[in-house]
């Protein structure tokens, strides 16, 4: 699957959504959500919610988690479903492997490490303030982990998230750091458009990479338009090349996993996902001046 080996390019993505994949996606959203308890409950909140937030490694091919007390961050290693502390970002600590264990499980074994690294587990609670999508891990059940193709797909995924919306916000200095957000599982960013007189943000573009939800039924990268004042919009949007508008249902357009594996190579997949974002910011910046 993966064609290049440099990270910084794009790796070919060659299977239609199917409950496999869907299986190893959910897999990897139960455990990112560890990452997201100790940021809730051992990093001050901020308005925002970043400090339960992560970021994609893509040399370890890992998720990692705001830093902790005494310079620690929490890691989900994606290849393998297994949490690492380290320290500093670089001392790599006795890892929790998720596969074979419930969740309560996985929550004891991090509790003891955290515990034995002199962080203050006073406070840590295996809870968040957000529901979570029905599961089997919900009700006992052990993580399980295997089928290395539908990993390195659903890792392929991240890879290339990363790449695109860093390109695209590449020409947009002020843009938000990309992150992944737990409660949605998507890796994303926002673009301020325009503020007030006070510099109050009054209009913004928000760009990512999503997981199958209830508007789109398979991944897809999105665009969205929020502002302040409600906004006219056409009756019919330009058409774009790449994805499509989804008004006047919600403010934004989607591209689907299924239009992207139309084309065949790294190159054609990655321009077509450039080509979606910088058409759509297009027709945003348009309208909105």
């Amino acid at each position: 699957m993966e064609t290049k080996h440099k990270n910084n390019n794009w790796q070919l993505l060659t299977t239609a959504y199917n409950p496999g994949l869907n299986e190893i996606l959910l897999q990897q959203y139960f455990g990112a959500q560890f990452i997201a308890i100790t940021g809730r409950h051992l990093i001050k909140q901020r308005d925002d919610d970043s400090n339960t937030s992560m970021v994609y490694d893509r040399e370890n091919r890992s998720l990692t988690g705001e830093i902790l007390p005494h310079n620690f961050r929490l890691t989900l290693n994606l290849s393998d479903l297994s949490l690492t502390l380290l320290k500093n970002d670089s001392v790599i600590y006795p890892t929790v492997p998720l596969a074979g264990l419930t969740r309560q499980e996985v929550f004891t074994e991090l509790s003891h490490l955290l515990e034995d690294i002199g962080i203050n587990i006073d406070n840590l609670k295996n809870e968040l303030h957000y529901d979570f999508p029905d599961h089997d891990l919900i009700h006992g059940s052990t993580f399980r982990y295997d089928h290395q193709a539908q990993i390195q797909e659903n890792m392929a995924y991240r890879h290339n998230a990363e790449i695109v919306l860093k390109q695209i916000v590449s020409s947009h200095p002020l843009a938000d750091p990309v992150k992944i957000w737990p409660h949605h599982f998507d890796t994303g960013t926002l673009i301020p458009l325009n503020r007030d007189s006070t510099g109050e943000l009054t209009q913004s573009a928000g760009l990512g990479w999503a997981i199958p939800d209830g508007m789109v039924d398979e991944p897809y990268f999105y665009l969205s338009i929020w502002s302040g004042d409600s906004l006219e919009f056409p009756e019919k949007m330009p058409l774009l090349e790449a994805g499509n508008w989804m008004m006047p249902g919600w403010n934004g357009a989607v591209l689907r996993l299924s239009e992207i594996l139309l084309h065949h190579s790294p190159k054609e997949q990655y321009e077509y996902a450039i080509s979606f974002f910088k058409a759509g910011l297009q027709v945003i910046q348009e309208l909105i001046n």
